[in-house]
């Protein structure tokens, strides 16, 4: 899964609305925990690089869910937002995701 918060080069609406949105993987491992699971979470980064034209297309179709939630002006209005911020042709970003195991007692990995 990914973590609370994200560093993608998104409109600041997109990043805020997907921090409020995003379940936060620390609870769900205290949940698993709680349910009598050996628990591990580990995070990984990736580094993404993405020509920004390309990366602002799939902004525009709404590639993550969370951009599902704005109309199409709002993503306009980011896009426009985004190409003020990101200039440089190619946009470089980490990609974090948050890895959670749950085992059950005794029974090994």
């Amino acid at each position: 899964m990914l973590p609370t918060s994200i560093e993608y080069p998104l409109f600041q609406a997109a990043l805020d609305r997907f921090t409020e949105l995003q379940p936060n993987p620390e609870l769900i491992v205290d949940s698993l925990r709680a349910a009598g699971l050996q628990t591990t979470l580990r995070y990984v980064d990736y580094q993404l690089r993405l020509d920004r034209e390309k990366y602002i297309g799939m902004v525009r179709a709404r590639y993550m869910s969370v951009l599902s939630t704005f109309c199409d002006s709002e993503i306009e209005k980011g896009i426009e937002e985004m190409r003020a911020a990101h200039p440089e042709p190619v946009l470089a970003f980490p990609d974090r995701f948050a890895f959670l195991l749950g085992v059950k007692p005794g029974e090994g990995r």
